[in-house]
């Protein structure tokens, strides 16, 4: 059955890439560009109750279902897709920018997903995209860590679609919706999207996986499969008390081993699992106030993150080198590098008139708001460890601290305009934030 004639977002940018390794330099750019703005005019084209339903045996599939906050999770997917695009060209090879379209058009496909077999489906889309742009990078230690990721990803999807199965046989349901963690299938889905989140006991599969891939790789990397089981949990498990404890968890986990890292783009990846800590944590918490903090430090945390990564990738890109003690003093040469990595940190570490300030504190304030004084004052303690590996470790060691004597240049134009992008949207999300509220 068709309830209406919709077509889902993602698979305009799904589809599309397949032109990618068919086109010449200049036409794949046009692509590059098109695509995300494409998708991006599918996504806010969609009726707010849009919906395409499909008979599948004795079930009914929904591939489309429009919401509210599978919009906002869309929105800065396609946002992230352009930017990456801008970023990775003439830089990136083909196989990467196909795998990372296929790979963010996937994501898309899951924030509109109304059952559980279309989650899947492009759940393992996801999987299988996000590893071949870690290939892309072409070295044994990508490969390696490619090949752990991919062992990871697919035992999750393998629970995950055990949890589906077992969900179906309790309930007779497909459908995608709020769900307890109360019965075995429940508990199964609960832990296939926790393992893309990054949650324990597999935190590592991320600081071991990302900072392998190429720089532009590593921005892709970092905007959608964490974020896409961000939304998952947001729509499948709001209020789950459980997430409370493993958000706290992976808050602390990041700011540790981010302090102990030498390599650049490590500390980055670290980060990472901390920043989904503070979201996993608000969804836990479950009121409106938290979970549209989740929500928005979700849409805030892709740009700032994408952002410092693409500052650390111009770094390791024009100098060859990755570790923190290798760098330093390169403000002199590469001004426009170090001016967005610091605006990035800024927005990391949530400072006044930055989209992380207005998005964190939601967060926070859901937790005083609900009396759960020990969460709070660990999450502002947490926010202070921020401020210590990404505010300031990540730029001074980088582009202060001693010279080390290097002198590039700044990173070619399309890189340093994808830069100063999200730089812009970090700075205008900060100082007037009404319409990121408006559509949470």
């Amino acid at each position: 059955m068709m309830s209406e004639l919709v077509f889902p977002p993602g698979l305009i940018m799904v589809l599309g890439a397949v032109l990618i390794p068919l086109l010449g330099e200049r036409q794949r750019g046009l692509v590059l560009l098109g695509l995300p703005i494409l998708t991006l005019l599918a996504v806010w084209g969609l009726p707010p109750d849009a919906s395409l339903q499909l008979g599948f045996l004795d079930y009914t599939l929904e591939p489309v279902r429009s919401t509210a906050e599978g919009r906002l999770f869309a929105t800065v997917f396609a946002i992230m897709a352009f930017a990456g695009g801008l970023y990775a060209h003439r830089q990136a090879s083909v196989t990467e920018l196909t795998a990372a379209f296929i790979y963010a058009g996937s994501a898309i496909g899951v924030t509109f997903a109304g059952d559980l077999i279309t989650v899947f489906v492009f759940w393992e889309v996801m999987a299988l995209g996000s590893t071949v742009v870690v290939w892309s990078a072409g070295t044994q230690s990508a490969y390696r860590a490619g090949l752990r990721y991919l062992l990871v990803h697919l035992l999750g999807g393998v629970v995950l679609m055990i949890g589906i199965v077992a969900h179906v046989l309790e309930t007779g349901s497909l459908e995608f919706t709020a769900m307890q963690a109360d019965s075995f299938g429940n508990w199964l889905i609960l832990i296939g999207f926790l393992v893309n989140a990054g949650a324990p006991p597999l935190s590592a599969w991320i600081a071991d996986a990302y900072p392998e891939a190429s720089p532009s790789g590593t921005v892709f990397l970092s905007a959608f499969t964490t974020k896409t089981a961000v939304f998952a949990l947001l729509v499948g498990f709001p209020g789950a008390d459980i997430l409370v404890p493993i958000g706290l968890y992976m808050v602390f986990y990041g700011i540790i081993y981010a302090l102990l890292e030498n390599d650049m783009r490590r500390i980055l990846a670290y980060s990472i699992v901390n920043q989904v800590g503070f979201m996993v944590v608000a969804i836990g918490i479950g009121t409106s106030m938290a979970l549209n903090g989740a929500a928005a430090h979700a849409f805030a945390h892709i740009i700032y993150k994408a952002l410092l990564l693409m500052s650390a990738g111009s770094v390791l890109l024009m100098t060859g080198k990755r570790k923190c003690t290798d760098l330093g003093g390169l403000f002199q040469s590469m001004p426009v590098t170090a001016i967005n990595g610091i605006v990035g940190a800024l927005a990391i570490s949530a400072f006044p008139f930055t989209s992380g300030f207005v998005t964190k504190s939601l967060e926070t304030s859901a937790a005083a708001n609900e009396g759960m004084l020990l969460v709070w004052l660990l999450l502002l303690a947490a926010s202070a460890g921020v401020f210590l590996h990404a505010g300031i470790k990540f730029p001074w060691f980088v582009f202060f601290q001693k010279d080390s004597g290097l002198r590039p240049p700044d990173p070619p134009a399309n890189l340093r305009l994808a830069m100063w992008l999200f730089s812009f949207l970090c700075l205008a999300i900060g100082i007037y934030p009404q319409p990121l509220y408006a559509i949470l």
